[in-house]
C-alpha cells in the first residue's frame, strides 16, 4: 500500500543501501588485462599460456625509436643515444636494455680459443654504415632499413600492473624529458597499458558528463520543472552508484568495456524513470487523483517498464555465451546495473510522487494536442496504406540483406584507438620503419625420434627462418638457430657475410656442440628447454590485420608439409596478436549463441505475455530489421566485423525491442478495457507514442557521449546503438500497428 508513512520507510531504506555501495566508490579501479579478452577453454589459449610458462612472454618490452634527419650514424646523435641507453638501464621494472650503441658482436680468438666481444658501433662512419647495413640480426631491428632512425628495446618485468606501469611510463617520460631528438616514438604493453588506462579514467567523467547536460536539458524542456529534472536525474545516479558498487564488490576493475557501464546504467534507467513519470503526468491531465495515477502508474507503465528492464538485461546477459570474459564480465554487470536501475525507480518514483504534491504549473502548461495531431496523421498513414508499407519493407529488407552479407570479417591490434592517437601513429612508424610492434610466436615440440645433433635438424629450422623473413614478413626472427649463427660468424672474425650455418656439415656439428654446451647453461631457456625438443621462434610483424595473417598461415602451414616438416614435429603459431586474431575469427559463432539467446529468452517472455505465437513474431519483426539496417550501414561504410562492432548486435536488440514492449502493453490493456483491436492500437499509439520518442532521444543523447570516445570500439557502441534506436523507432511506428491490426478492421 502507497502512503506517506511507507514512502518515508522505503525512501530511508533505498538511501541507506546507496550510502552502502558509495562506501565502495575510493576503491574503484582500472584494468587493462588482455587475457580476458580469449576464451580460457579454447585449445589455443590453453597452448598460448602453456607455451608462455614454457618460456616467457611476448609483450612484455619497450620500444624506443628515434630519428636524426641527419643519419642515425651521425655522432653526436650516438653519444646521445648512448647517454639515453644507459639512462633507461637504471630505470625501474627494466631487466635490460638493446641500443646499437651497446650491441656487441661476438668474436673467437683463433689461437686460443677464447670469445671476446667487439662493440658493434666503431665510429667510423662509413666502416659503420658497411657494418649495420649488411647485418640482417639487426637491420629492421635496431636500425631501420632507410638509415632514418633507430631502434632501443627496453625489455621489461613480466606482467607489470598499473602502479608498476605508471611508474615506468613516468620514469621514462623524465628521462626523455633531457634529451632533444627530432623524433621520438614509443610503444610496448606497458607503454600502451598507460595510454589506454589514462584514456579510461578521462572519459569515464566525460561520458556522465555529456550524458548530464543532455538529459538535463531535455528534461527541463519535456516537464517545465526543477521537480521534472531532479526526480528523475537523481533516481538514475543512486542507480549508477549502484552498479558502480556492484562492480567494486564483485572484485572487477573498470576496463575500456566497463568504462561504458555508467552511462549506459544513466540512459537505460533514466528512460524508466520517464516513463513512469510520464505516465503520471497523463493521469493527472485526465483528473484522475494522485493516489490513484501513481497506482496506475506503478502497476500499468511498471509492469511494462519492468519487461523492457528483463528484455535489456537479457540482451547485455547474453553476451555470456560468448565465451569470452571480458564480454561476460560486461554482459553480466550491465544486466545486473539495469535490473537495479529499476528497482530504483519503481521504488522511489511512486515514494516521492506521494510526498510531493501535483505539478500544477506542468497541468496548467501542458499541451498535447500538438503531438497527438502528429502521431495521429502518422497512424492513418501507416494503417490506410499497410500494403506499401509491407511492400517497402519487403524491399528495404531484401537490400538490407544483400548488403549486410557483405561485411568483412577482420580486425587490428590497435584498430581500438583512432589514427589521430599519438600511440597509434607510434605503432605506424614501427610498421613502417622496423619489424613492427605486434609479437609473432612459434612454438615447435620436435617428435622423440628426431636426432638434435644431427645437422638437418638445424638446416630445417633454416628453411623455417628463411620463408619467416621472405614469404611472412617476420623480421627480428630469434629461435636457437640464431645461436647457431652467431656461433659460425664469431669464429669468422665477426665478419656478417658468415651469419648464417656453415656449408659444410663438419663444421655445423663442430658448432653443435658449442650450441649444447650454452643449452645446458640455461642462458637461453626464452627460447629452448633444456633437453632442446621444445623451442621458440619469435619476432615482431606489422599490424596488417586478421585476413592478412590468416592467409599467411595457410601460406605457412602449406610450406611445413611440402618440407616434410609436421611429420617431425607439431608446429604452432601462437602468441598475443594470433590470440586475438582468434577470438575475431570464432566471434561470429559466439555472437550468435549471444544472439540467438537473446531471441529465444526475449521470445518466451512475449509469449507469456501475450498468450499468442502470432504476437510474438509480430513483436519480433520491427526489431530485427534494425540490426539488418545496422549491419547494412557497416558494410556499406567499409567497418569491418569485430569484437568491437559485433556486440552492437546483442546490446541494440534488448534496448530496441523495449519500445515494442511499451506499444504493445499499452495495446493489451486497451483490449481488456473492450476496445476494437484498431481502437487499442490507436490508443496505444497516441498515449505512448510521446513517451517512445522522448526517452528514445534520451537514450540517444546518453549514448551520443560514447561517440566522443578515443576508443573506436566504444565510438562504433555509441554510433550504432543510436542508429539501432532509430532505426527501431521507425519500424514501431510505421510497420507495428498494420501487423498489429487485422487486414479490413475499421475504425468503430
Amino acid at each position: 500500500m502507497i502512503n506517506k508513512r511507507n514512502s518515508v520507510i522505503a525512501l530511508i531504506l533505498l538511501l541507506a543501501i546507496s550510502a552502502f555501495f558509495a562506501t565502495t566508490l575510493p576503491d574503484t579501479g582500472f584494468d587493462y588485462n588482455f587475457d580476458k579478452f580469449f576464451k580460457p577453454d579454447d585449445e589455443a589459449t590453453k597452448y598460448f599460456q602453456t607455451h608462455r610458462d614454457t618460456f616467457s612472454t611476448d609483450n612484455d618490452f619497450i620500444l624506443v625509436g628515434l630519428v636524426n634527419n641527419s643519419g642515425v650514424l651521425e655522432t653526436d646523435f650516438l653519444t646521445k643515444v648512448e647517454k639515453l641507453t644507459a639512462d633507461l638501464e637504471q630505470m625501474p621494472h627494466v631487466i635490460s636494455v638493446i641500443s646499437p650503441t651497446n650491441a656487441k658482436i661476438r668474436v673467437r680468438e683463433p689461437l686460443t680459443g677464447s670469445i671476446f666481444e667487439r662493440p658493434l658501433l666503431t665510429g667510423k662512419r662509413q666502416l659503420d654504415s658497411t657494418r649495420v647495413f649488411s647485418d640482417p640480426s639487426i637491420t629492421e631491428n635496431l636500425f631501420s632499413v632507410d638509415t632514418a632512425a633507430i631502434s632501443i628495446v627496453a625489455m621489461t618485468e613480466e606482467f607489470l600492473n598499473k602502479d608498476n606501469s605508471d611508474e615506468l611510463a613516468e620514469s621514462l617520460n623524465e628521462v626523455l624529458s633531457h634529451y632533444n631528438f627530432d623524433g621520438v616514438h614509443l610503444s610496448g604493453r606497458a607503454i600502451g597499458q598507460v595510454v589506454f588506462i589514462k584514456k579510461i579514467q578521462n572519459e569515464f567523467v566525460m561520458f556522465m558528463s555529456i550524458a548530464m547536460a543532455f538529459v538535463v536539458v531535455l528534461l527541463y524542456i519535456m516537464f517545465k520543472s526543477i521537480r521534472g529534472v531532479l526526480l528523475p536525474l537523481f533516481t538514475v545516479l543512486l542507480a549508477v552508484v549502484w552498479s558502480v558498487g556492484i562492480l567494486n564488490l564483485s572484485g572487477k576493475g573498470i576496463s575500456i568495456l566497463l568504462n561504458m557501464l555508467p552511462p549506459v546504467i544513466f540512459v537505460v534507467g533514466m528512460s524508466d524513470a520517464v516513463h513512469l513519470y510520464s505516465r503520471y503526468l497523463e493521469e493527472l491531465k485526465k483528473g484522475l487523483s494522485k493516489k490513484e495515477s501513481i497506482r496506475l502508474m506503478t502497476t500499468d507503465t511498471g509492469l511494462a517498464t519492468l519487461l523492457t528492464s528483463i528484455t535489456t538485461s537479457i540482451g547485455f546477459a547474453s553476451l555470456w555465451f560468448t565465451g569470452i570474459p571480458a564480454l561476460q564480465e560486461f554482459g553480466v554487470l550491465t544486466a545486473v546495473g539495469v535490473l537495479a536501475a529499476f528497482i530504483i525507480a519503481i521504488v522511489m518514483m511512486p515514494a516521492c510522487l506521494t510526498l510531493f504534491s501535483k505539478p500544477k504549473k506542468y497541468l496548467e502548461s501542458a499541451n498535447i494536442k500538438r503531438w497527438d495531431g502528429f502521431l495521429l496523421t502518422l497512424f492513418n498513414a501507416v494503417t490506410k496504406n499497410r500494403k506499401k508499407v509491407f511492400i517497402v519493407t519487403g524491399t528495404l529488407s531484401v537490400l538490407m540483406i544483400a548488403v549486410a552479407s557483405t561485411i568483412d570479417l577482420n580486425n587490428y591490434l590497435l584498430e581500438d584507438l583512432k589514427k589521430s592517437e599519438k600511440l597509434r601513429q607510434d605503432f605506424t612508424f614501427f610498421d613502417q620503419h622496423f619489424s613492427g610492434v605486434r609479437p609473432f610466436d612459434v612454438g615447435i615440440q620436435w617428435e622423440k625420434g628426431i636426432d638434435l645433433n644431427n645437422p638437418d635438424y638445424f638446416q630445417s629450422l633454416d628453411k623455417i627462418h628463411v620463408f619467416l623473413k621472405e614469404n611472412y614478413g617476420a623480421g627480428a626472427v630469434v629461435s636457437p638457430l640464431s645461436i647457431l649463427k652467431e656461433l659460425n660468424r664469431s669464429i669468422h672474425g665477426g665478419k656478417n657475410e658468415y651469419y648464417r650455418l656453415p656449408e659444410k656439415k663438419s663444421e655445423l656439428k663442430r658448432l653443435i656442440k658449442d650450441y649444447n654446451r650454452i643449452l645446458n647453461t640455461g642462458k637461453i631457456s626464452n627460447l629452448s628447454t633444456e633437453d632442446g625438443r621444445y623451442i621458440r621462434v619469435l619476432g615482431r610483424v606489422g599490424d596488417f590485420g586478421a585476413k592478412h595473417f590468416a592467409e599467411k598461415n595457410e601460406e605457412f602451414t602449406a610450406f611445413l608439409e611440402r618440407e616434410g616438416l609436421t611429420d617431425q614435429a607439431e608446429i604452432t603459431v601462437t602468441g598475443t596478436g594470433t590470440l586475438i586474431d582468434r577470438t575475431n575469427q570464432t566471434l561470429v559463432e559466439s555472437l550468435s549463441k549471444g544472439l540467438g539467446a537473446a531471441f529465444i529468452l526475449i521470445s518466451i517472455l512475449m509469449g507469456l505475455m501475450f498468450r499468442s505465437f502470432r504476437m510474438v513474431l509480430i513483436a519480433l519483426a520491427p526489431n530485427l530489421l534494425p540490426l539488418l539496417a545496422v549491419g547494412a550501414v557497416m558494410a556499406g561504410a567499409g567497418i569491418n566485423l569485430n569484437m568491437s562492432t559485433g556486440i552492437i548486435f546483442t546490446i541494440a536488440f534488448g534496448i530496441a525491442v523495449d519500445d515494442t514492449i511499451h506499444l504493445l502493453s499499452r495495446y493489451k490493456l486497451e483490449l481488456m478495457k473492450g476496445k476494437s483491436p484498431y481502437l487499442a492500437m490507436k490508443n496505444a499509439y497516441l498515449y505512448t507514442g510521446k513517451a517512445l520518442i522522448i526517452t528514445s532521444i534520451i537514450l540517444f543523447g546518453g549514448f551520443i557521449g560514447l561517440c566522443f570516445s578515443s576508443f573506436q570500439s566504444t565510438f562504433f557502441i555509441g554510433l550504432f546503438v543510436n542508429l539501432t534506436l532509430g532505426f527501431a523507432l521507425v519500424f514501431d511506428f510505421t510497420l507495428l500497428p498494420p501487423l498489429v491490426i487485422p487486414a479490413g478492421e475499421k475504425e468503430d
